[in-house]
């Protein structure tokens, strides 16, 4: 009887607690879509590339996701490449660490000779970096990261810097 007591106690605590917490608001919620257009040189994108970064629900930091395009020729070779990763943003009011993990296809080909020939990997990638935007508005943004990327041959250490435009 006495162990039914300590239950039912234990069991309307944690009631009293749970519905407690559900007056609490997560930090960083937002009216304005925490989308931004950025170009980035190095990173995701090989060389370069143009992107496109979101929020999943309307907070500026925490899930999201980027996806963008990127490409360069040099010396008779070119490259294409499509960067897409999930990534988590920590922080609050416009300073962020950005942690990310993807995957990067790069279809590259020999332009110019006679015997053009081409190659496409897929490529692990992940960042771990600083992101400074505006807080609830639009604005210019950007972002320094460390950009390594992951495939057969091992571990290649790489970086990227980006700026662009939140709307």
């Amino acid at each position: 009887m006495q162990g039914k007591s300590i239950l039912a106690f234990l069991v309307l605590g944690l009631l009293c607690f749970q519905s407690k917490g559900q007056g609490v608001e997560r930090e960083g919620k937002t009216s304005a879509n925490a989308s931004q257009v950025y170009l980035e040189v190095g990173g995701a994108g090989i060389i370069y590339s143009i992107n496109y970064d979101g929020r999943f629900g309307k907070y500026e930091n925490g899930l999201g996701m980027r996806i963008g395009i990127g490409g360069a020729a040099y010396s008779g070779d070119g490259y294409i490449a499509i960067p897409v990763q999930l990534n988590y943003l920590f922080g609050n009011k416009g300073q962020y660490f950005e942690v990310g993990a993807g995957a990067t296809y790069a279809s590259i080909t020999d332009l110019f000779t006679d015997n053009s020939s081409s190659s496409n990997s897929l490529l692990g990638t992940i960042t771990l970096g600083f992101r400074k935007q505006p807080f609830g508005k639009q604005g210019l943004t950007w972002r320094v990261a460390f950009t390594p990327f992951i495939g057969e041959g091992g571990f290649w250490p790489s970086g990227g810097a980006s700026i662009g435009y939140r709307f």
